[in-house]
């Protein structure tokens, strides 16, 4: 039972890094989803690359992103480290961006970004915690986010038209949500044998498919917010409120993470590494949702698939030194 809770907990982590305003929304379903087939190209994309990912963390025992950084770039971990940081950015203005202007078109409060400093203020306050805090807050928001669904489902008459999307948009999709999970997935990952890399990684893809599924058949795509404008119900829409804020604040965590691990070299108080990147995030936030999804995802995708690839390469080649050295010995 003991090993069930630790399998399950650990994929609640990845499951709550890209459970986020923009899934829950129905933006990224009507952006980089739209039909069936392209959510199960992304589950099966998505479970592949996690297990080579965390294979390749265990093996070379990468349990953060500057570890990551130098085992993979080597004499050009600099830059490439930098890069890494920058995506963390993104997606961090990125979720702020969302919880803001989703908010704001459910519970309008005015022109200031209130409901981006909420979410930047309670994920301070998590990450101050630790993984454990994290953990837990994961549990709480993928909850609360299957609460909603199964509620959108029993009063939501439409159908879920599907929208025409190209396949290359959800391999962009899995490439962005497993960049902005290597701070959490590199500890995940060095932590874990195989069999746990590889059944979390399933359990995680099974999960994140099945509510992108149940959230495209909720989702009006003539809509800007295709699965939750429509809700009129101040009582829903206050459990909707704090739903999607908990949703982006595991996702600011885990992104937040590896940006202040790197800045702390420079500014070794934590609090003010915080709030530095907090502020600049929100300042930049103030670009909108809809550029941070179109612009963003694909700047992260690119870094993170670099960063894949390399993983991958390394994998097999380790794989085949390996035969190699059996069939010698």
């Amino acid at each position: 039972m003991r090993k069930a809770i630790n399998y399950l907990s650990d994929a609640g982590v990845v499951i709550g890094c890209c459970l986020g305003v923009g899934m829950l929304s129905g933006k990224e379903a009507q952006v980089f989803f739209g039909n069936t087939s392209n959510v199960i190209i992304f589950a099966a994309a998505f479970c592949l690359v996690n297990i080579l990912f965390r294979e390749y963390c265990r093996k070379n025992n990468v349990c953060d992103t500057v570890a990551l950084s130098k085992k993979c770039f080597g004499k050009l971990s600099a830059p490439f480290g930098a890069g890494l940081a920058l995506c963390c950015f993104v997606c961090v203005t990125t979720m702020l961006a969302g919880v803001n202007e989703c908010l704001e078109a459910l519970m309008p409060v005015g022109s200031l970004p209130l409901y981006g400093v909420a979410c930047a203020t309670l994920a301070a306050i998590v990450m101050s915690r630790g993984m454990k805090a994290l953990k837990i807050a994961n549990a709480v928001s993928i909850a609360l986010a299957v609460i909603l669904i199964a509620v959108l489902f029993c009063i939501n008459d439409n159908a879920g038209d599907a929208c025409s999307v190209s396949p290359v948009n959800p391999m962009i999709y899995t490439l962005f949500s497993v960049t902005m999970s290597f701070g959490v997935l590199t500890r995940l990952g060095a932590d874990s044998d195989m069999k746990k890399n590889i059944i979390c990684s399933v359990i995680a893809s099974a999960v994140l498919a099945s509510i992108t599924a149940a959230v495209m058949k909720l989702s009006d795509f003539s809509l800007s917010l295709p699965a939750i404008e429509n809700i009129s119900n101040p009582y829903l829409l206050a459990y909707a409120a704090v739903t999607l804020t908990l949703a982006a604040v595991t996702g600011v965590v885990a992104n937040a993470a590896p940006i202040v691990e790197r800045i702390k070299d420079v500014i070794p108080d934590e609090s003010l590494c915080c709030a530095l990147t907090f502020a600049l995030s929100l300042a930049l936030s103030a670009l909108g949702f809809d550029f941070a999804v179109k612009a963003g995802y694909l700047i992260v995708g690119v870094i993170g698939g670099i960063t894949v690839a390399l993983s991958a390469i390394s994998l097999i080649a380790e794989g085949i030194r390996r035969t190699k050295r059996a069939r010698q010995g």
